[in-house]
């Protein structure tokens, strides 16, 4: 149900419209045909889109074409290329409230935005500092003494306009008219409306002006009076007139009008020529004739009988609906109309069009067609530049059929030399004489030659260069360097069974286009007999190329040959580069009357010379003593000629990609396709173009001070750049599933991103985004998100390569052909996160990401990236509020963490503050408040160890690293190990450092600590076993030989053993204290939020005396580069200091609030 409507314009570019999306395309046969689609999208609306809201324009000094887009309220689109749909500006033109319906273009003031109401607006884009913007200017008519002149001598002659006219005026048509003088950029621009006409004139440099504005409809009432007095009764108060459209021709415009009598059904027609030669508005029609043929109004339905639109060629007259094409002589002699109906279940006509004086309709069903005299070939009239429609009858040509016919392809060998070539010995004659039968349409005679030549085999094998690919390639390479057999000078040149003489005409370009026909039948021919399928690969270029592919560059240079002779009357510089190349080929004239150009586009297979020999004559120019303006010009003139040759020819390939593609099992999965176009060596363009990007931008664009000239070797630079990187992914397609790839593909990335690069450098970041967007070039366009500071982008980008992803049917096939980039494209949002990471920018990421707006796919490509990356996690968790994550995540890192101690600790603390932040059931939190105690419990035990033990053992005391089994292998070297068995090496290098011999400073206190370090042994007889020798230690601590037996409770309380023991009775005693209390507080629905209350009696101090007791560190937050995330964590962590033990005794909700609260300072 979405509402479709189509344009089609005289330059050669047709756009359609269904709803938002506008779909370009390039119709004329010319040069510089691109078939390619280009697919827009247009403004947000709350009414349907027409086409006829659409200009599509090629400016002055641009390749590519630029597009205008007008939604019905006036929200004007503007793209500087439609190749890059990305890049768009956007005004909007303040009508009031009023409709838009056509914008006409009027190129170079812009274009003219018409409203239903006939309110013109004058849309021009424009350029500054290399941005584009779009400025909306309403034309008024001036409104002094002579600037009213024309409207006043309407009035004098014609009496006052109409109230209504004044006040609103139903807009038909406008039409504009070009100067002739090409000097002058001035336009005439027609405003057809229900009642009027108007004439403007708009020139370059000058304030528009109202030439006049007359009433046209009482004209056309007193003609209708005049020339058919008797059918509308002699009173024009009773006629009923339409206008229903407007054309321009010579000397004036013709309108097409409807005409009804209130006492009739019936309703007539009418084509008027208004003269507009003068600058005073005309009193007559030029001619007027009412039309044979008329219309019947059914229950007073009319809109139907006025859906007729008029196109004009030099001398016929189209009219047509939505159903039907009516052609008139002109002049018109009151005959009927020939007609053609589209009458298809379905069809209709969506629009029409004039292009070189040829009558074009855009059918629903047929495509683009043509109306044509029914004795005109569809081949002559693309070659005619004056074809008219004078004959009455009339036929369809459908447009979008192949040109590549057999009524195009003539062969000019005699039966004789037929018959010489079936019997000849050599296999390529003989496969040129089964052609010339198939062309012939002798089928069966062609398939017994290709069996006697190429028997098929029981068991096809693989076999490289072998016979049937060389001798295929072998003719088609003959067929596309054949010489003209219509052209006497090559008389000499040519030999039976060498020349099949495809081409008749004695013009370069028509050899040309007949090759391309004949080179496109040679196909049909390997395709119809079979031996496509038989295809393997052969030696090309150095590497091995399925056959297929090498056909299908045959076929890209015939097409590279034509556009390039095109451009040569353009260009004096092609010339000079033949005849440069023929010099170096040592080619000679030797035929009479052959020019350079006939002696080189006959060998069509080496045009790729021509463009190699230009970049050498820059490389050359660069190091003359021309003047820079004069070097600049040049490449800037070099370049458009490479462009205008090369872009065809990747158009083509984009094109014929399916048809050259390899289909036999032989050719599956072996060789390798380069493209020509990007291909080393002197059959490539490699060094070519590689010479011309660097002098363009060394010596051109970075040289040059002309802003418009800069701007334009930019814009050539990164064509150059998509063409090479185009051929390199081509090349990469191939060898997917090979040892190369891998290595290819690095290589491809690594000079993909120098090449972008470029434009970083210069800060041109539309262009390198452009191209990094193009070739998924994710580390540029991270890049350019950074230098230019714009966040909003990347999100752009995050959510635009995932929707990419989600469309691969429609979009992917344009522009991503292959599984790889697909995967990569999913993980655009994961190599981000890993760019951040790789540039240290951990603080910018997570701020980058940082809430829950985020789309889902970026909130799930950071949760899995942060998976892998929990140093990273717990902070975005904590920005989520997701306390109970942030914990577990801590715990599992200081579990892990195996270097420094006091991270652990920092790790253990921040874990416990987040526990007691969430929301979690109260006995969770206990719990895990304390498993944590006892893990910190570990951490004061390495804190705690004496500094001498420390410095004897070689380790580091400010940066304390964890133990671990690898350091109990050192240790038992060196220090008392009390077992040799124990599964738990961290513990059994405590308990040594702890009591050994080295240790002499050790206290009831360590032993104490070393019996306390026993519940973490998992072992019951190591644990038996290590605590037995702690006693025994304890004992042997004292000199017990010298004890004075006289006091043996004074000896025995000075001893070590006993010490342990009264401590441990003590402590005991304590601990009870603390139980007793720790129910107490529960009753009172109170906990302990902090370290366990025996710690508030230890010796050692509590987890928030710690964290105060490390607040005294010289070490900043403020130092990213130097101090690692978590350890600028653990310094944040010393701000709990300034809560001392507020967190010991609250309720749950205080207690949580509290520690969001620090939480949330600490990580600002």
């Amino acid at each position: 149900n979405t509402a479709v409507s189509v344009n089609i314009s005289s330059n050669g570019w047709a756009w359609l419209v269904c709803g938002r999306r506008l779909l370009i395309w390039q119709y004329g046969h010319t040069s510089q045909r691109h078939n390619h689609c280009h697919e827009l999208t247009l403004p947000p609306s709350d009414l349907a889109h027409k086409a006829h809201l659409v200009a599509v324009y090629v400016a002055e000094g641009r390749e590519n074409p630029s597009c205008i887009a007008v939604s019905p309220e006036g929200t004007v689109r503007y793209w500087p290329s439609i190749t890059h749909a990305g890049t768009s500006v956007e005004e909007s033109a303040d009508l009031h409230g009023q409709e838009c319906d056509s914008l006409t273009d009027i190129a170079p003031h812009g274009c003219i935005l018409a409203t239903t109401t006939s309110t013109l607006v004058l849309v021009n884009p424009q350029v500054s500092a290399g941005r584009h913007s779009v400025t909306c200017r309403t034309l008024k008519a001036p409104q002094g003494w002579l600037g009213g002149l024309g409207r006043r001598m309407s009035s004098l002659i014609f009496g006052a306009l109409p109230t209504s006219q004044v006040t609103e005026t139903k807009l038909v048509k406008v039409a504009a008219v070009e100067s002739k003088d090409y000097n002058s950029q001035e336009w005439q621009v027609y405003i057809l409306s229900d009642h009027s006409l108007q004439k403007w004139l708009l020139t370059t440099g000058e304030s528009e002006r109202l030439l006049y504005e007359f009433d046209v409809k009482r004209l056309v009432r007193e003609a209708l009076l005049e020339e058919r007095w008797e059918t509308f009764g002699g009173n024009s108060t009773e006629v009923e007139v339409w206008m229903l459209d407007m054309q321009p021709t010579d000397g004036g415009v013709v309108i097409l009008v409807a005409a009804n009598v209130h006492t009739s059904n019936d309703v007539w027609y009418a084509l008027a020529k208004v003269p507009t030669d003068d600058l005073i508005p005309p009193t007559r029609f030029a001619w007027f004739n009412t039309l044979k043929n008329k219309g019947f109004c059914h229950d007073g339905d009319i809109s139907e009988l006025l859906a007729y639109q008029l196109l004009l060629t030099k001398d016929t007259a189209y009219l047509f609906n939505n159903h039907l094409v009516a052609a008139l002589s002109l002049p018109y002699r009151f005959e009927d109309w020939d007609t053609i109906e589209f009458l298809a279940v379905g069809d209709k006509i969506l629009g029409g069009a004039v292009c070189r004086n040829i009558p074009l309709f855009l059918s629903k069903v047929h495509g683009l067609v043509s109306v044509l005299p029914s004795d005109c070939s569809p081949f002559d009239i693309l070659n005619s530049s004056n074809m008219s429609i004078a004959d009455s009858t009339m036929a369809l040509s459908d447009l979008t059929s192949s040109q590549f016919t057999e009524g195009g392809f003539h062969v000019t060998v005699t039966e004789a030399d037929l018959e010489e070539m079936t019997l000849n010995n050599d296999s390529s004659t003989r496969l040129k004489a089964a052609f010339i039968n198939y062309v012939n349409k002798n089928i069966a005679k062609s398939e017994q030659i290709v069996e006697e030549v190429f028997p098929m085999d029981d068991e096809p094998v693989i076999d490289l260069d072998a016979a049937l690919d060389t001798v295929v390639l072998s003719v088609g390479q003959d067929l596309v360097n054949d010489v003209p057999a219509g052209d006497p000078r090559w008389a000499e040149q040519r030999t039976p069974g060498s020349s099949i003489g495809s081409s008749a005409s004695l013009q370069i370009l028509h050899q040309l286009e007949d090759k391309q026909k004949a080179f496109h039948m040679y196909l049909n021919f390997l395709k119809d007999i079979k031996l496509w399928d038989r295809f393997s690969a052969v030696s090309n270029r150095g590497l091995v190329t399925p056959t297929s592919y090498v056909l299908g560059e045959y076929a890209e240079k015939i097409r590279a040959a034509i556009v390039l002779y095109s451009l040569q009357q353009e260009h004096a510089m092609i010339e000079t580069a033949i005849k440069r190349v023929l010099a170096e080929q040592k080619e000679k004239q030797s035929y009479l009357g052959l020019s350079h150009q006939d002696l080189f586009y006959r060998q069509v297979t080496e045009v790729h010379r021509v463009l190699q020999v230009l970049a050498k004559c820059c490389n050359d120019l660069i190091h003359s003593d021309r003047r820079p303006q004069e070097v600049t010009d040049m490449v800037s003139e070099t370049n458009s000629v490479v462009l205008n040759v090369l872009q065809q020819v990747v158009q083509f390939r984009q094109e014929k990609f399916v048809i050259f593609s390899p289909r036999s099992k032989l050719s599956a999965g072996i060789g390798e396709y380069l493209p020509w176009t990007t291909a080393p060596g002197k059959r490539g363009l490699q060094e070519a173009l590689t010479t011309l990007m660097n002098i363009t931008l060394n010596h051109g664009a970075r040289a040059v001070g002309d802003f418009t000239l800069k701007m334009r070797l930019y814009d050539q630079l990164i064509n150059l750049t998509d063409i090479v990187l185009d051929g390199r992914k081509c090349h990469i397609e191939s060898i997917r599933g090979t040892e190369r790839f891998k290595t290819v593909l690095q290589n491809y990335e690594s000079d993909r991103y120098d090449l972008i690069k470029q434009f970083l450098e210069d800060k041109e970041y539309e262009r390198a985004a452009i191209l990094a967007e193009k070739y998924c070039d994710f580390q540029v366009l991270v890049q350019i998100c950074e230098l230019t500071e714009n966040k909003e982008r990347l999100d752009q980008y995050m959510e635009k390569f995932v929707n990419q992803l989600a469309n691969a049917p429609v979009v992917l096939s344009q522009t991503i052909e292959d599984g790889e980039i697909e995967v990569r494209i999913s993980e655009f949002p994961k190599f981000v996160l890993n760019w951040y990471m790789r540039e240290q920018k951990q603080g910018q990421l997570l701020q980058q990401f940082r809430g829950r707006d985020k789309p889902p796919a970026q909130q799930q490509a950071l949760a899995q990236f942060l998976g892998e990356h929990p140093s990273l996690a717990w902070v975005q968790q904590v920005f989520c509020g997701e306390f109970h994550l942030v914990s577990q995540t801590l715990q599992a890192l200081a579990a892990s963490e195996e270097k420094l101690v006091r991270r652990k600790k920092t790790m253990l603390a921040w874990a416990q503050l987040a526990i007691l932040a969430s929301d979690e059931p109260e006995d969770k939190i206990m719990d895990n408040v304390a498993k944590i105690q006892e893990e910190m419990q570990l951490v004061l035990h390495h804190e705690d160890l004496p500094e001498d033990v420390l410095i004897a053992n070689a380790l580091d005391v400010e940066k304390l690293r964890v133990m671990s089994p690898s350091d109990l292998i050192k240790l038992a070297n060196t220090l008392v190990v009390l077992s040799s068995t124990a599964e738990d090496g961290e513990i059994e290098v405590r308990i040594s450092l702890n009591i050994c011999d080295d240790n002499q400073s050790a206290n009831e206190y360590d032993f104490k600590k070393a019996l306390d370090l026993l519940k973490y042994v998992p072992d019951d007889l190591d644990r038996t076993e290590l605590g037995h020798q702690i006693w025994c230690k304890s004992i042997l601590r004292d000199d017990w030989t010298n004890a004075d037996v006289n006091s043996p409770i004074d000896t025995v309380q000075k001893t070590i053993f006993f010490k342990i023991v009264d401590l441990i009775g003590v402590m005991d005693v304590a601990s009870s204290a603390a139980r007793r209390r720790d129910r107490c507080l529960t009753h009172h629905n109170h906990q302990l939020l902090c370290p366990p209350m025996k710690w508030v009696h230890s010796p050692k101090p509590a987890l928030v005396d710690v964290i105060r007791r490390d607040s005294n560190s010289q070490e900043t937050l403020s130092s990213p580069d130097t101090i690692e995330l978590s350890q600028r964590c653990c310094l944040a962590a010393r701000l709990a200091s300034q809560h001392p033990l507020s967190l010991l005794l609250q309720t749950s909700e205080s207690r949580r609030a509290c520690a969001v609260r620090i939480l949330d300072s600490l990580l600002k």
